[in-house]
Parts: C-alpha cells; sequence; structure tokens
C-alpha cells in the first residue's frame, strides 16, 4: 500500500514539475492539461481526476474541454492542480507559476510558505483547528486572505475525499490527525474577499449511481464506470468510449447518473494562489509524498 502512495506521489510531483516548466505565454490550455496526463499514463499511472488549469480568479475545477481554445497569457496567476493513482491510491499536488511577469509572487510566496509550515507542524495529534490557523496566520501576515470556503482534505484508495477536512483558516473542529493518514494539504491565497462561488458549470463529472436508462446510455454508464470508477474524470475523456458521448454525458447529468463539479472562482474577482502536497503521517511528524 505504502509503496503504491508513494509512487502515485511520484508520478504526480513530475507532472506537476512537467506543466510547471511548460506553462508558458501562448501554450494551450488544452494541450497542457493532455500532456501532464499523458505523462502520468505513460510511466503506469493513471489520473485520479483531470488536471485543473485555473487561471487568474478561477481557484478549482476548470479543467479545458476538447474544444477549448484558451492559450496561456503574459501576467497569467495558473494554478497547476494534478492528481494521480496507482491501483487507486491517490496523490494530489498543485503548484502556481505567474506567466512572464513577476507581479503577484507575493501571492504565490504566501501559500508555499503556508504549506510549508503545515508540513512542518503535522504530526499524529495536530489539530486541524490548528492547522487552519497556521494557514490563515501564514497568509494574513503577507498581507491577502485564505480562502475560507476551500480545503484540503484526507485521503483514501479509490477515495479523494475520505472524511476529514482540512481547513485554511481558523475553526472550531477539535478533530485531529493520527498515524498513518494520507493528507493532502492546499493552502489558497487570494487578492479577493477569501471565498469562492460556483461560476458555470465545468468539464469534470463523476459518477453518482446507475438508473435504468436507454441502451446507449447505459452501454456508456457501464465503460464509465469500468474506466473511471469512483475517480472524477473530463468530459473530453468520454469521448473514445462512445460516439455519442458529448450528447449522452448531458443526459446522464439530468438523469442523476453523474454529478458535475461547477468552476469555483473569488466571488470579488481576485486573483488566486495555491500550493499543494500529500502527506503521510507517521509516528512523529509526516512524509511529502508529492
Amino acid at each position: 500500500m505504502l509503496k503504491k502512495y508513494k509512487l502515485a506521489g511520484t508520478l504526480a510531483r513530475e507532472a506537476r514539475e512537467f506543466g510547471v516548466s511548460h506553462a508558458k505565454a501562448g501554450v494551450s490550455a488544452l494541450e497542457l492539461a493532455n500532456a501532464m496526463e499523458s505523462l502520468i499514463r505513460s510511466k503506469g499511472g493513471e489520473c485520479a481526476f483531470p488536471v485543473n488549469i485555473g487561471i487568474n480568479e478561477v481557484a478549482a475545477h476548470y479543467t479545458p474541454s476538447k474544444a477549448d481554445d484558451v492559450l496561456l497569457k503574459i501576467g497569467d496567476v495558473v494554478k497547476l492542480d494534478v492528481g494521480s493513482h496507482i491501483d487507486g491510491y491517490p496523490a494530489d499536488t498543485s503548484a502556481t507559476v505567474e506567466i512572464g511577469t513577476r507581479n503577484n509572487q507575493s501571492l504565490i510566496t504566501s501559500a508555499e510558505d503556508a504549506l510549508k509550515m503545515c508540513v512542518e507542524m503535522i504530526a499524529p495529534g495536530t489539530t486541524l483547528s490548528a492547522i487552519g490557523e497556521a494557514v490563515d496566520r501564514a497568509i494574513c501576515s503577507a498581507g491577502f486572505k485564505p480562502i475560507e470556503n476551500l480545503t484540503g482534505h484526507s485521503m483514501e484508495r479509490f477515495n479523494l475525499h475520505a472524511g476529514l477536512s482540512i481547513p485554511n483558516v481558523k475553526t472550531k473542529d477539535r478533530a485531529f490527525v493520527e498515524e498513518g493518514m494520507i493528507l493532502a494539504i492546499e493552502p489558497f491565497s487570494t487578492t479577493g474577499s477569501g471565498r469562492v462561488k460556483g461560476a458555470c458549470r465545468g468539464n469534470i463529472y463523476r459518477i453518482m449511481r446507475d438508473r435504468r436508462a436507454p441502451a446507449e446510455i447505459s452501454t456508456m454508464f457501464s465503460r464509465m464506470q469500468s474506466r473511471f470508477g469512483s475517480f472524477p474524470f473530463a468530459s473530453r475523456w468520454c469521448d473514445d468510449l462512445h460516439p455519442n458521448a458529448s450528447t449522452l454525458l448531458p443526459k446522464m447529468l439530468r438523469m442523476g447518473m453523474v454529478m458535475n463539479y461547477p468552476v469555483l472562482s473569488e466571488v470579488r474577482g481576485g486573483i488566486v494562489a495555491q500550493a499543494e502536497h500529500s502527506v503521510l503521517v507517521t509516528k512523529n511528524s509526516c512524509i511529502v509524498l508529492t
């Protein structure tokens, strides 16, 4: 089990670093996401979710569609959030890149510093509230705000969000981390008000339940279950599962067979930065997997 978590972490890190090095002005968001996902698959892994490319005020849940024509441009602040899994054992990591300028480096650094602080303090018995307070303090001391309604999470096999939510602000939650837990720690900092909202329907989905449906929908649903299982998937990944995937997926959404992740943007249009590692909680501290 641990070997598979570590391998998933290695692949996610390599994909993240590839994305960081290739995120430049003029690069297609779609091509970048495809390349990062292909890297994971080429090394024997699978994607735990589609690569998220959040530009400027977009904080989470944006992945390009097959028709996306978005190009990265000078001045963009780009979040690259990537996940991999080996036999269902997941890893989740992210980094933020500023394209061609340095106007938002202090914002990016505030998220990175908050992440470092969390990694240093995590050990069995550390409360979730203490982690959130540390993130809040690190980001606010740099002159920015943490995003209070986005959190990190615990992970288990075939389960990206396994119960614990790791806050980015101080809370009254007295739950604590335990040895053996796998946690995704992901501080978000912003120049805005510190909250996100669902801006529009995204291109990321997850299987919910089977239902009695026309034959072609049932066929596609069966193929999706086999390919994606419980992990989120991109609409563009469905094209090779059924020739009518683009019309069947919205029907499955209306029937409650799948759910959609809305694109999350900062409520006042503030620029958002993110930093994230997956860690294994050990006897006295934690090990960074990504």
